[in-house]
């Protein structure tokens, strides 16, 4: 299973610790977007979400679509990072796919999030990293 995502539109998740809250939720400490996309970001809401589509790679363990909410409350920006407060990951079937780590990453492709797209888009397309850059294909494990 191959991804392709244009470096201008390529944004990172990245994590410190995975805390599992519950079956739902999963809390991630130390969390920070990054990537080439910022750039075009001019600001972000302190308290928000964004849905994530895990499609491709969930499919076999979910038999439909798998979008996870990423909330947070709170957001500081620097150079070529926004650090976010109380981030939360929650799907009702966290439980039935595999576990996060805390070495693994989310890559989110933004390319239908400029603001002429933004309304028709409600999800972003979304992909589990591992520590190694790979993204994991769960279809040949």
């Amino acid at each position: 299973m191959e991804f392709f995502i244009s470096e201008k539109f390529r944004l990172e998740v990245h994590w410190d610790k995975v805390n599992y809250l519950n079956d739902m939720e999963v809390i991630l400490e130390g969390c920070y977007f990054c990537g080439p996309v910022l750039s075009e970001v001019v600001e972000i809401q302190q308290e928000d979400f964004i849905r994530l589509d895990f499609i491709n790679q969930y499919v076999v363990f979910v038999n439909h679509y798998y979008i996870a909410n990423l909330s947070w409350e709170g957001a500081r920006r620097t150079e070529d990072k926004i650090f976010l407060d109380n981030v939360v990951l929650k799907n009702k079937y966290l439980n039935s796919v595999p576990k996060l780590e805390n070495d693994d990453y989310i890559v989110i492709d933004t390319i239908n999030h400029e603001n002429e797209k933004h309304s028709y888009n409600l999800v972003y397309i979304s992909y589990l990293i591992n520590k190694d850059g790979e993204h994991y294909n769960f279809r040949s494990e």
